[in-house]
């Protein structure tokens, strides 16, 4: 495994850069919406069928963590949490290092390396919907 940085030929953003920014910034927009008028939910598919889904309470978490309560974020949803920091740092790196220098941070592995990651995350990501349908705080609104 290794991380370099890489020299670019062009600057147009990889797909999660691209999915970090279009992401963040409906997020951006939508959050503050929400608590000022009526916005439509945003929920899963699972949830009209009355399940928690992997990632429900995550938009509470989120805003938890932007309101500085830090404990209830990761109370509310941890995985969520983790998934922000890599839109952040998509986004981050699109806009601070891609647009001025051409130049985009690399981890290259193997395809066993590959498939080692995916494997866990699948299962960081089953225990965290273990812990999303256990704990319910998926039901529990956020006060600010």
């Amino acid at each position: 495994m290794r991380l370099y940085v890489a020299n670019l030929e062009k600057r147009f953003p990889s797909p999660w850069e691209m999915y970090s920014l279009f992401l963040l910034i409906g997020a951006a927009i939508y959050i503050p919406l929400s608590y000022v008028m009526w916005t439509p939910p945003v929920e899963s598919p699972l949830r009209y069928l009355g399940y928690a889904c992997p990632l429900c309470g995550g938009t509470r978490a989120v805003t938890a963590l932007c309101t500085g309560q830090f404990l209830l974020a990761v109370k509310y949803n941890p995985f969520a949490l983790m998934v922000f920091v890599f839109l952040v740092w998509g986004a981050i790196s699109y806009l601070f290092l891609v647009i001025p220098f051409k130049k985009r941070v690399v981890l290259e592995a193997s395809k066993r390396q590959i498939a080692l990651f995916w494997v866990l995350m699948a299962c960081i990501m089953i225990a965290n919907w273990g812990y999303v349908l256990w704990s319910g705080m998926y039901k529990v609104p956020l006060k600010l």
